[in-house]
């Protein structure tokens, strides 16, 4: 299913229109108080009927989580499973933000140095305007669920053509793993992968894309290069 942004968000956080291809039973929700209450809502009722009150718990965190991130950043969509069976609900959430760089500077420095620092690497040989990495996050020992869920973060940088490379698009996917669940590696990079999927569709509606960094348009850069 195709999804393309509308002009508000343009006009709001300058991120031109883009299109995503999602897979059948994901949707687009927007991060307003109104519609992440109807989120909970429904998504207790899915676990709770599923005699899954732990996962209830930790949607219940992942969402006041990211609703302290929105609050930090510029989130503008979220991107997530409904009405699918329990079998098929993955611990997946995708949201979209748009980036600034500081007044009189663009993002070129930080994004080369997610290369060394974070691993960070090109989505595809053929998608240099895809940076992406990914983390991993446990929660501290003896605290509380809100300080943390574990899980994984893959982050995806798209520079926004036309800006100089002062503004970005940035996906990030958060896989959560709940307190005492034990999740197979595979199973894991399975999910990324999906995630990868998902993103590789993007597309600017009318823009042509741009390399993220252009100094490395003919390389690949490798960590701690």
């Amino acid at each position: 299913m195709n999804e393309m942004n509308d002009l508000g968000v343009e006009f709001r956080f300058g991120i031109p229109a883009f299109r995503l291809v999602l897979p059948p039973g994901w949707t687009t929700h927007l991060p307003t108080n109104a519609g992440q209450q109807e989120d909970v809502r429904k998504a207790s009722a899915i676990f709770m009927q599923a005699g899954r009150p732990d996962l209830d718990a930790e949607f219940r965190t992942m969402m006041a989580q990211a609703n302290q991130g929105m609050r930090r950043t510029k989130v503008f969509a979220i991107y997530r499973q409904e009405d699918v069976p329990m079998e098929e609900l993955l611990p997946l959430s995708i949201t979209a933000s748009a980036l600034d760089a500081p007044d009189g500077e663009n993002l070129d420095a930080w994004v080369t140095e997610t290369f060394r620092a974070r691993g960070a690497v090109f989505l595809d040989e053929n998608l240099k305007h895809i940076v992406r990495w990914s983390t991993e996050a446990k929660r501290p020992a003896g605290a509380p669920a809100i300080d943390g869920v574990g899980g994984r973060t893959v982050t995806y940088i798209i520079p926004v053509p036309g800006t100089l490379r002062r503004k970005a698009l940035v996906f990030t996917s958060t896989i959560v793993i709940p307190d005492g669940d034990v999740i197979p590696a595979e199973v894991l990079d399975g999910i990324e992968l999906l995630s990868d999927a998902m993103i590789s569709t993007f597309a600017w509606e009318q823009l042509a894309e741009e390399p993220a960094v252009p100094d490395m348009a003919g390389q690949t850069p490798t960590p701690g290069s």
